[in-house]
Parts: C-alpha cells; structure tokens; sequence
C-alpha cells in the first residue's frame, strides 16, 4: 500500500449540504491545521473556494482570514459559518414551503394510476425527441433506449427500423414521459403521464416566468459557451436551464425567502436555497440504474432527465442544514473568527506582512475547471457576480499560441499568489497546497510557481489526498486519463532558504522505479500510481512537467497491467495457455 494517504470521504454533513467544484473534505484539513497552526492562531487560505478552510478553522478553534475571487463561495461559506437557532431555522423554512404550496404547488398534483386518488408527484421524467436522419420520423429518446434493452449502441427507429445515434439525428425537443409517485404501499412508483401532468404542465408553460425569475446570460467569451456547445442549444442563458414549472416554484420560495426579516435566518435560508439549484435544473441527470445527480462540471443536459418536485429538494435542504450545523457547531467554540474576503490570490493588501500562522490552500487545477463560469448559475440568484479577470486557469480557445500565453499566464497568477502566501505567513511558518492534474505540464507549473514565490528548500511533507467516491468519469480514470487524486505539497517560509534548482530527469526510470517500490494490488487504480510517481519527483525537486499520466499508463500495460473499465482500478491481464 501507498505510504502517507490521507483518506477523507465526500459523505460528511458539511461536504453534502452545499455543492461547490473540487472541495476539500473539512476532516482532511482539520489535522493540518491543529498541526501547523497553533491555538488560537490564525489560518489563511487564498483560494477558498466555499471556505472549507474557513469551516475547519471554526471546528478546530482558529481563526481564518480567507479570500478568492468566488463571489458564489462567499456566499457558501457565510452560509455555512452563520449560527442561527435550529428550532426557528426550520420553523420559518416549513412555514414559507406550506404557504407555497398552496399558491403554486398544485402544479405538482397529479392521479395514482392504480387508484385514481390525487396524490403529489415526487419527479417527472423527461426525453429528448429527435427526428431521425432516415425517414424523418419522430424518435423519443427514452422509448428508444428502453426498447434496446438500456443499450445506447442498439438503438434504432421505430419507424424504419435504421441506426440511431444522436450525433446523426436533428434534435427536436423534449417531452414527459413518466412521473414518480408514492405508490399504495408507500413505495415510489413510475407511471405514465396523465391528462392533469400535462394540464399543470402546460398551465407553467404558457407562463412568462422564464422572463421573470433571475437570469444571467453565458456570453460567447465564457470557456463554457465552448465547451458546452451552448449557442448550438440554445442554452446561452441560465434560466433556460428551468423548465417552467419549476422555474414557477423556485421563484416563489426565493420572494418568500428575501421577505423574511431575520437577517441571519435570511441568509441560511438562501444557502438552503442556492444549493438545491443545480438538482432542480434540467441538468439533474436520469439513469435507468439510478440518478447521476446534477452536471456540475458543464452546462450539459441529458437526453432524459429529471424534474424533481421543488418542495421535496428544499425540505431535505433544510434537514441538511442542521446536521451541517451541529457538525460545525459541535464544540461550540465561539471565540474563534472566520473571515471571507473576496480578492484575487495575488493581491492580499487586507493582510500585514509576516501574520498568519499558516496557510491551506487549493488552487484550481488548470484548464479542468472554470469555476466562475458555472458559479453564473447560482450567483444569478443572489445577484452577484464572480469577476473572473484574475481567474487561475488556462483557457483553451485560441490555439496553440494562445495556449502557450495561457500557460504563462496562470504560472504568472500561481507564482504572484503563492508569494503573497510567502509575504503573509510568520517566519518558519507552513503553507499546504493541494493541488492535482492528470498533465505534469501543469503539475510543473505549480512547482515552478511555489519555487518563485520563495519557498526554495525541499517540501517538509507531501501527503496523497484521497477523497474517494469517484465520479462516474473518475471510475475510468485509466481510460479518460482523469486523476481522481490529489497532493498536499507543505513547504516552509525559511529565515534563510536555499535556492534549489529543479534537475532534469529521466522520465522513465522515475516511472519504473517509483512503481518497482510500490505494493501493487487490485485496490489501487491507475490515479495512485500517478500521483506516487509525481510525489517522489517532487520530493527529490525533479522537474516533472513531461510526466503525464498516459506514461503511467505504458509502463503498466508494460507490465502486463491494465485497468477494469468498471472500476477504473488495476487488473492484471490473465497470461493464454502455452
């Protein structure tokens, strides 16, 4: 097994109440904190993204000065850190969903096939339609798929019987298929759609709430206008991702909710709010297995997906809440301050020179993820908005040329941040950067920057971050090169540091002899091994910016190693009979 692996899976009440990309689990960053940071001294964190930083600095009885550009994560962390009396929280929530119901929620009435009693639906389930390339005729997704037995390669048209792939054909629209019920017996049920599904949905549809309810438009020069292919969807806004009756429903609770007068009750009410968004969209995934959740990544909607009945999402929201809360609050160390500053990384002028006991930090990942972009998503309804000038990533439009001045760009907003960590923390002082990539040109970035920025000596410390519960495109992480894993790289501000150069390496033999050392078994996946060979580059301040994780790759399949497309861990190639 891998020495130094911090395991901390994404199933704690903090992590789950509120999604935000890339977090780290507050238990992964507690020990370092209580290790690098002395009683009630103070922790910084310059890309706080939701302020978990800021959340284990509260657990652990620190305080926390954090900061980024996220305008969305401010709002995350205040959410999370403000304390209100559970009792009254849940009270006024309860209260503000029973009187919507009585003036919107019968759009979610519907029949009980098998005994006709009225009854409140839990989702409905949604299909593309397409016209197919053929004969022209109309295709339902979702029949479609269930005809081929749920084999997305077997589907053909009902009309003429060819092919059918969604690539070929001419999308048309979408349509209900089925709803979810609570069935006789208690258990959910599917069952077709009825006159009264399609009465309230046709009652929200004629509607002008998609012209009403907060909006912010994803203009071209977004990365994810691109990558999403939005203008080809005609999904260049975000209220577009609503269908109307739930557009009606959000609407409703989020006018209730600015209404209340308690400020704090206000605010945790909106957290409450704000995170059940991306479920409530169209972007919640269906799967005939189970449900893949929301496409937090992209502004990607399935060919079938789920509208999930507003009430039920924002009750379990508020559930959520108090046991977030009594996780966070369960010391009740009230002494402690936590602070959100929104800046960029680079320029900490609310922060004197040589104040901060320690720094914990998780920077974005370079051209993975482009947090401001789908924070538009959220931040609409809070009417804020993330400027992304500074934003640390590598945009990928323009070319090669581009990309070259990207790269320089994003070392030149790592390395300016990372010295204003130098400047900020107290001599002797640690700073903890998680970090991870499936590319060691990135990898290298990073290293260079942290380097510049002064931290010149050797790191004390490179710890393996597993925060398991992988993706469904993290299960196939040998196959799409994804790593599901990251590093925490601490380092030190040394009164006199040695500068020490980056060596040149043999990419090979690093790769060889870091899995020669290395227990291999079928519990690893290709990630563990990629992360491994990264540490002990590092570790030994190799240059390791030509190691990408497809090398990793080679060298295993090498050995006659490959990996199990269901799990995306290792498995070893059974040998023929001679």
């Amino acid at each position: 097994m891998l020495d130094d692996v911090i395991k901390v899976p994404r199933t704690d009440a903090v992590y789950n109440m509120h999604g935000y990309l890339t977090k780290v689990p507050v238990r992964a960053i507690v020990p370092f904190i209580e290790e690098h940071c002395p009683a009630g001294g103070t922790v910084a964190d310059i890309f706080a993204g939701s302020g978990m930083t800021a959340i284990a600095a509260r657990m652990s009885n620190r305080n926390a000065i954090v900061s980024d550009i996220s305008a969305l994560g401010q709002h995350i962390c205040k959410g999370y850190l403000t304390e209100v009396n559970g009792d009254e929280f849940s009270r006024i929530a309860h209260d503000i969903a029973d009187r919507s119901l009585e003036d919107v929620g019968t759009l979610y009435k519907t029949v009980r096939a098998s005994d006709n009693a009225e009854v409140t639906l839990i989702r409905t389930i949604w299909s593309y339609t397409y016209q197919c390339a053929t004969c022209k005729g109309e295709i339902n997704y979702y029949y479609a798929f269930k005809t081929a037995k749920w084999d997305s390669k077997k589907m053909v048209c009902p009309h003429c019987s060819a092919a059918f792939s969604k690539k070929n054909a001419t999308w048309i629209g979408e349509e209900p298929v089925l709803v979810v019920v609570k069935g006789e017996n208690g258990k959910q049920v599917e069952q077709p759609i009825n006159k009264t599904d399609q009465r309230n949905i046709s009652q929200a549809q004629r509607s002008n709430i998609l012209d009403i309810i907060p909006n912010s438009a994803i203009t071209p020069n977004r990365e994810m206008y691109r990558r999403s292919a939005l203008k080809k969807w005609n999904l260049t806004e975000t209220r577009l991702f609503f269908s109307p009756r739930n557009a009606t429903t959000l609407f409703d609770l989020w006018s209730r909710i600015n209404a209340v007068q308690d400020e704090r009750i206000k605010k945790k009410l909106l957290f409450a709010f704000t995170a059940i968004l991306p479920r409530a969209s169209k972007r919640y995934q269906w799967s005939h297995k189970a449900p893949l959740n929301a496409a937090n990544q992209n502004y990607y909607i399935a060919p079938v997906f789920f509208e999930w009945n507003i009430y039920e999402l924002f009750l379990r929201k508020v559930s959520a809440v108090l046991k977030s809360d009594a996780m966070i609050f369960e010391k009740n160390t009230s002494g402690s301050n936590q602070e959100y500053i929104t800046c960029s990384a680079h320029n900490l002028e609310h922060i004197a020179d040589n104040s901060i006991d320690y720094v914990f930090t998780d920077p974005p990942f370079g051209s993975n993820i482009y947090y401001a972009d789908m924070n538009l998503f959220q931040e609409a309804w809070i009417n804020t908005q993330t400027n992304d000038e500074n934003e640390a990533v590598i945009r990928t439009a323009g070319g090669k040329q581009n990309k070259e001045s990207q790269s320089d760009r994003y070392y030149q907003l790592l390395s300016n941040a990372f010295r204003e960590a130098y400047r900020i923390l107290k001599p002797n002082g640690k700073c903890s950067i998680v970090f991870g990539n499936s590319k060691g040109e990135v990898w290298s970035i990073a290293q260079k920057a942290i380097k510049d920025a002064g931290f010149t000596g050797a790191p004390d410390s490179i710890k393996i971050l597993d925060k398991g519960q992988r993706s469904v495109k993290g299960l196939n992480s040998g196959t799409e090169k994804v790593c599901t894993l990251d590093l925490i790289v601490t380092v030190t501000k040394r009164a006199t540091d040695t500068n020490i150069e980056l060596s040149s390496m043999n990419e090979s033999e690093l790769i060889r002899t870091s899995i020669d050392a290395m227990s291999l078994s079928e519990e690893l996946s290709v990630s563990h091994i990629y992360v491994e060979v990264l540490r002990k580059g590092i570790a030994r301040n190799l240059n390791i910016a030509d190691i990408d994780m497809h090398d990793v790759l080679v060298e295993l399949e090498s050995r006659g190693i490959k990996v199990n497309p269901e799990n995306g861990k290792l498995m070893w190639q059974k040998k023929e009979a001679a």
